[in-house]
């Protein structure tokens, strides 16, 4: 079994979470904020990686503006391992910058990429299915990602279907397909079928094996890391070619065209906290099935989430399934089930110029 001394972890913390207006601003995106109860979600997600891969092994990518407030977060990461991204170009620039960022430190680098914002409760278990990805990856040039087996026939995932499993690690499985979100009726068909995962955005891959598949799946995206290879990955060179990185995702980019693409079905639970309706299920709920998160009261009332930022108090008399979140400078009702809408609201307060409640 390869060991770990070559693995580092990429964490991508670039998101804005418009979803969770009032509460996530472009200056305190979802990422940044304690969704799910106990430390903020990045908070989180590094401290569980933590005993797999040490602090000077771990990279974080985020936008320029929160950088700083990135470092104050997480003041065991080496300064220069927090990289903010001037603008942003989506998740394969990133991941290429990162590969090439640790090939440089370790030619034999292998790297797990994780969201910053994802729930895992079971962190044992996580650990357990990264490494096993890690080493999968550190023996063969695979590049693998992690599937989630359905609990229901959900439409906000992505989906991979799995086909036989590979001779190097029996539990592992070729990706037959990736497919994006798809409708009720499609999605009952997959959770039927049972050889569909949900797709968790966690991957594990040797550095030189996802510049190589990007150079052969992206060659614009490829090119331009080579040259920035040339220049040493040198931050004023990174910040220099940013903006001119097309804006892809490493699934489009890679894994949807690279021959060797391999799904590890994970044993841990997951949610990927995308909505307000996510967040009922990581707070106690009162006999009525309300959750009240801060300074927030409800009488005669059923299935509410009620959220009060410091300073301010919620109060719900008589209504049902409501969503209501009170911040110093916005308050946001709507109903549970539409919670998904949010970001119509946020392009409204943008189209008015409002730009002190984004």
């Amino acid at each position: 079994m390869p060991s770990l001394e070559h693995a580092w972890i990429l964490v991508m913390a670039g998101g804005s979470g418009t979803r969770f207006w009032p509460l996530s601003r472009a200056s305190r995106p979802k990422q940044m904020l304690p969704l799910a109860g106990g430390p903020p979600l990045l908070r989180r997600t590094v401290d569980r990686a933590r005993p797999l891969v040490p602090p000077s092994r771990t990279l974080v990518f985020t936008a320029a503006g929160l950088a700083p407030a990135v470092r104050r977060m997480l003041p065991e990461i080496p300064p220069g391992n927090v990289l903010g991204e001037p603008v942003g170009r989506n998740t394969a620039p990133c991941v290429g910058v990162a590969a090439g960022l640790a090939r440089a430190r370790d030619p034999r680098a292998v790297m797990a990429v994780l969201p910053a914002d994802h729930v895992i409760s079971d962190e044992r278990a996580f650990r357990a299915d990264l490494s096993r990805a890690l080493r999968l990856a550190a023996r063969e040039p695979w590049l693998v990602t992690l599937g989630v087996r359905p609990t229901g026939p959900a439409t906000g995932y992505g989906y991979i279907e799995t086909g036989p499993p590979l001779p190097v690690d029996r539990r592992a499985r070729r990706v037959r397909r990736f497919i994006e979100k798809p409708s009720l009726a499609r999605a009952r068909r997959f959770l039927a079928a049972r050889r569909f995962l949900w797709n968790a955005g966690i991957f594990a891959w040797g550095a030189e094996t996802i510049l190589g598949a990007i150079r052969a799946c992206h060659p614009t995206l490829g090119r331009r890391l080579d040259a920035l290879d040339r220049a040493r990955w040198a931050p004023a060179a990174i910040a220099r070619a940013y903006p001119a990185f097309p804006s892809i995702s490493i699934d489009y980019a890679v894994l949807e065209k690279a021959p060797q693409v391999a799904v590890l079905p994970v044993r841990f639970e997951w949610d990927d906290v995308g909505t307000w309706d996510a967040i009922p299920a990581h707070h106690p709920a009162d006999r009525c099935g309300n959750v009240c998160v801060g300074d927030a009261v409800a009488e005669d009332a059923r299935e509410n989430l009620l959220v009060a930022e410091k300073g301010g108090l919620v109060a719900a008399l008589g209504v049902k399934g409501l969503v209501v979140v009170h911040t110093p400078d916005a308050t946001l009702v709507c109903p549970r089930g539409r919670t998904q809408e949010i970001r119509k609201i946020v392009e409204t307060l943008r189209s008015r110029g409002d730009a002190c409640r984004l």
